[in-house]
């Protein structure tokens, strides 16, 4: 890992930004936005090359931080937020404020090694905006449909219907777009085409993949299976063997994967196999299909690292990405 002369860490709030720099040459609040990013963070900062900034995923909210920061040729760290909770508690910090986030990003950032975040392209920027905002219409469709539900009084309802033929005609001009978006990237990217030859992945969860899991195909199985949160994680302390539940990670992923692996259990020839194998042998179907969403990731994580479309007549797919061998016993049963 590059040693840095200065880390910052930054910890993000809608309106503001809390910072703790290492050489105090930036205010400790700066307001959130990319003026004030550019004039009171990125100015400040001589020696681009040799600065780290650090932040915490913040289910989107860092990404103007994050692109701004890239353009001026910073390197970023978008850092695990349990990961950076539990660093403070190990050196003794128990409470916790912006200011003492910002100051522990900035620990973090000098004594962990860790990952650079990938600077983004125009076109994943808009394709990634795009992603977001089909998400939010997914979530304002489903509040109006529950207050429709509940609304009694007539005019009232009807003006949520109204807002509810606004936001689906929106939802359907987003599909719209992303699928032009993943039409136009498929003509450089050749993940897109490789992870939708798979049956029962169709346009969300290839789209979902490509703006939110960028790392699809350079991770080992386990790796990848963590960072999204379908792995199981030991529970084990001496004598004791808890069982070992599957937590963290990409939330939006692991939301998308898991209607994906839903529907390839009916359309996937290999994970239907594997469901039907796993309810058979008495496994419960929410733990059945929680081993489907992994076996769907790694399979799809396989592909991609290989440059290899799905086709479960090839030896050298069946082989790498369609095992045969049941899994562990201690790890289907624990978790």
């Amino acid at each position: 890992m590059k040693c840095y002369k200065r880390v910052i860490g930054i910890d993000i709030s809608t309106e503001r930004l809390d910072i703790a720099d290492s050489q105090l040459g930036i205010d400790r609040e700066v307001e959130y936005s990319v003026e004030a990013i550019q004039s009171k963070i990125t100015k400040r900062i001589k020696e681009p090359e040799e600065t780290l900034v650090v932040c915490e995923a913040t289910g989107g909210l860092e990404y103007v931080l994050v692109d701004a920061l890239h353009d001026a040729k910073i390197d970023v760290v978008v850092a695990n937020p349990a990961r950076v909770r539990d660093f403070a508690k190990g050196h003794g910090y128990f409470e916790k404020s912006d200011k003492i986030d910002a100051r522990m990003l900035q620990l973090y950032g000098q004594q962990v090694k860790v990952s650079l975040a990938k600077p983004r392209t125009a076109q994943e920027r808009h394709f990634i905006a795009l992603s977001r905002r089909r998400t939010q219409l997914l979530q304002l469709v489903s509040q109006e449909s529950n207050r429709l539900r509940q609304c009694l009084d007539a005019q009232t309802k009807s003006f949520v219907e109204d807002m509810l033929k606004l936001l689906k005609s929106q939802l359907k001009a987003v599909d719209s777009a992303i699928e032009k978006v993943l039409e136009e990237q498929a003509k450089t990217n050749p993940t897109i085409d490789i992870v939708r030859s798979v049956p029962g992945v169709g346009m969300v969860m290839t789209s979902t993949l490509v703006a939110e899991l960028p790392e699809l195909g350079s991770l080992s199985r386990a790796k990848i299976a963590k960072l999204v949160g379908v792995a199981p994680m030991i529970k084990q302390s001496g004598k004791s063997d808890g069982k070992r539940r599957a937590r963290g990670g990409r939330g939006n992923v692991r939301r998308v994967l898991y209607m994906a692996a839903l529907v390839a259990t009916q359309k996937n020839p290999v994970i239907k196999k594997f469901y039907i194998r796993l309810l058979a042998s008495g496994k419960p179907k929410k733990l059945a299909l929680v081993a489907c969403m992994r076996k769907l990731l790694t399979m799809l994580n396989d592909m991609v690292r290989q440059q290899t479309k799905w086709d479960e007549t090839k030896k050298s797919v069946a082989g790498s990405i369609v095992s045969k061998r049941p899994a562990p016993a201690h790890v289907l049963d624990k978790r």
